[in-house]
């Protein structure tokens, strides 16, 4: 998430509300009324998928005279959230949104909540960040160009509103181990989630400064959520108890977190959950097999395995994936509700569809895009227990695998029978390594799926 005060001048930066601000400092506050024109701006319609398609890796301006139908499914009426609206597909709101940035102050009063708009997209730049896609103007930070702030007098060149009346928006039910990346900057509602007990009883946020409160559920999957310290209401207490909230999922380095526009979003009347007491270990549940079949990426998938003589629950474990040469981990996959039977397998998927159609049955458990799941072959992937340790490791954080004894590009990597035992570092020689390429004691055979893949099927272990 950006400050609201990252692009001001050096000479306007300041503490507390936005008032008082030399000249030159006060963006224009756009009193005009919001233009309303029931057929938008005449361009060329564009739905977010092909919007999606233009963004080429890096930030761009777009050129093309174009326009998209979009929701407003924030509002800055509290002031929780400053110079930014989340805007969702009208046509799916599970295909995603995005989030537009303005130095606009009161937009709820240019694009209240709720409203259908008309995106003018020419003018504007296209950016990605953690996997959200943005809109907005432009800055340049050593020479690398990001999206920043469209000026507020250019505001209602690029938006307006249609002439329907907002209606409150229908969020996307979900719970805290479903959220994926096709969700970011649409309008949600998380079940079954409550406050962390440490944080019961804090508030919002502390005055002048954002804040970022925990939410679990009951097995322990968390999500953050992000208050500011200059909303109305950051003094107020966390609401206590269980139930479910509303807001825009969003993400920060690289771990969703809910963006919301005040305590009513929060429906907590359910009691809390009961202490948990099935967090348990195992030097037995190992990473068994990963896939990136050349002919498939969408095929992917990471197999664990159980070489223990009882079952194993996995309430507390995680998956972490290092991309490339990364020493900080993307994204985490909780593995809470899962039990792995003794001497068996669980298969994590994130394009269950796909998986199914290929190999002929449902995943365990649907993961993110982009995560240990959706290794493209040069990732480290690092399994840890409950209490924070890691018990097995393919691959060595920190570098990249291209080139290296744990590459499995267009290939797989798959733990060698008789390995019954975790290791939380690397050991080249307890794995077959497919690759394209070869080199260090791998095969230089790319896999193709399903035939040279068998996902749930690992060699057993000892009888059970």
């Amino acid at each position: 998430m950006k400050s609201g005060l990252k692009y001001l001048p050096a000479l306007c930066l300041f503490t507390g509300l936005v008032v008082g601000l030399p000249a030159g400092c006060q963006p224009d506050l756009g009193e005009d009324p919001p233009q309303r024109d029931c057929s938008g701006f005449g361009a060329k319609p564009i739905s977010l998928a092909e919007l999606k398609k233009y963004y080429p890796g890096e930030t761009i301006q777009i050129s093309d005279s174009l326009q998209w139908e979009a929701v407003v499914v924030s509002s800055d009426a509290t002031s929780n959230i400053f110079g930014e609206i989340y805007l969702q597909d009208a046509r799916d709101p599970q295909t995603g949104g995005l989030v537009f940035y303005t130095d606009l102050l009161e937009t709820h009063a240019q694009a209240p909540f709720g409203s259908p708009v008309s995106v003018y997209l020419k003018g504007l730049y296209l950016g990605v960040s953690s996997g959200a896609l943005e809109l907005g103007g432009s800055f340049s930070s050593f020479g690398n160009l990001s999206v920043g702030r469209l000026p507020a007098r250019l505001f209602q060149d690029h938006i307006r509103l249609h002439c329907e009346s907002p209606t409150i928006p229908i969020p996307v039910l979900t719970q805290i181990s479903e959220l994926s990346d096709s969700l970011l900057n649409t309008f949600v509602e998380v079940g079954n989630v409550e406050f962390i007990a440490a944080e019961t009883g804090l508030p919002f946020a502390d005055a002048g400064t954002d804040v970022r409160r925990t939410l679990t559920d009951c097995f322990g999957n968390t999500l953050n959520v992000k208050n500011s310290g200059y909303s109305d209401f950051y003094a107020q207490p966390l609401p206590e108890g269980h139930g479910s909230v509303r807001g825009v999922l969003n993400t920060y380095r690289n771990r969703f977190e809910l963006v919301v526009m005040s305590p009513s979003d929060f429906d907590f009347r359910a009691p809390r959950c009961e202490v948990r007491t099935s967090e348990m270990t195992s030097d037995s549940v190992l990473i068994s097999e990963i896939a990136d079949p050349d002919n498939l990426p969408e095929a992917r998938f990471l197999e664990l395995f159980n070489a223990a003589a009882q079952e194993v629950d996995l309430t507390g474990w995680e998956l972490l994936r290092y991309t490339n040469a990364n020493v900080e981990p993307g994204r985490t996959v909780p593995l809470e509700g899962l039990t792995i039977p003794a001497g068996g397998a669980l298969v994590l998927s994130a394009y269950p569809e796909v998986f199914e159609e290929t190999y002929g049955f449902v995943p365990d458990k649907t993961v993110s895009e982009n995560g240990p799941a959706d290794s493209n072959g040069d990732d480290t992937l690092v399994l840890i227990d409950p209490f924070g340790n890691v018990k097995d490791t393919f691959g060595n954080p920190g570098t990249d695998g291209s080139g290296t004894p744990h590459e499995f590009e267009d290939g797989k990597a798959e733990r060698r029978e008789g390995v019954l035992t975790s290791s939380p570092f690397f050991i080249p020689s307890q794995w077959h390594i497919y690759n394209d390429s070869g080199g260090h004691n791998s095969n230089k055979d790319p896999q193709m799926a399903p035939e040279d893949f068998s996902p749930g099927d690992h060699p057993s272990g000892p009888d059970v």
